[in-house]
């Protein structure tokens, strides 16, 4: 079974989601291969300014501050709920893409442990650390830690190395009508499940027990 799936690191339910299902692929004791593809949420922001997410939402949904507040504490208890320290009320937003660039850097090593630990990282350092993803410094410290060497890391984001990589996964969520995320893909030999949004635990379960045993038809997720 293989899941490929479309997240992005400034989105907090892409995180919840990623804890939920591996969660639940861990209590079914299922093989199962993920793969992350990219999408940027909010490409429009310019990566050289950093908004405070509080402002952020106001502007972006056009109500008042306190009621951003408001919408952003509920996501950071529901992300507590999780087992998460989620701080995404004091988080600065910015641009994804050099944050999905070095996850493709991951990538590139083949090495599952050291993907899935960047994919932790990057999250948890925006979400809980408030620290802003388009910040080379961010990422060096990010992918360093977790075993990449800085030289590397440094020549990928002074160059355009993985921009290809990252559009063609865009595009590919086009053409595959994935409009928000996170957007699951479950692959089960012939067939395919897809979940759109980050859905309970044991809502992931549920899905991954029908799809392997092939009671689907009547389930909707």
């Amino acid at each position: 079974m293989k899941i490929i799936y479309w997240s992005d690191f400034n989105c907090p339910y892409s995180y919840i989601g990623y804890k939920r299902l591996k969660k639940a692929i861990s209590e079914l004791k299922l093989d199962i291969e993920l793969e992350m593809k990219a999408f940027e949420l909010e490409q429009e922001l310019d990566e050289n300014e950093i908004i405070p997410m509080i402002n952020h939402y106001a502007r972006k949904y056009g109500i008042p501050e306190f009621e951003a507040k408001d919408m952003l504490k509920k996501i950071d208890d529901i992300g507590k709920e999780e087992g998460l320290n989620f701080d995404y009320s004091n988080a600065k937003i910015t641009p994804s893409k050099d944050a999905h660039r070095l996850l493709k850097l991951a990538m590139h090593k083949d090495n599952s442990l050291l993907v899935d630990n960047i994919i932790e990282k990057t999250y948890n350092a925006f979400l809980c650390e408030n620290k802003p993803l388009a910040r080379k410094e961010v990422l060096i410290e990010i992918g360093t830690t977790q075993g990449l060497e800085e030289d590397e890391i440094i020549n990928m984001l002074n160059s355009n190395s993985y921009e290809i990589e990252v559009q063609i996964d865009e595009e590919d969520a086009k053409l595959n009508g994935v409009q928000a995320v996170p957007c699951y893909f479950v692959e089960n030999g012939d067939e395919m499940l897809v979940i759109p949004g980050a859905l309970s635990k044991e809502e992931f379960k549920n899905a991954l027990m029908d799809l392997k045993s092939g009671d689907i038809e009547s389930k909707t997720y």
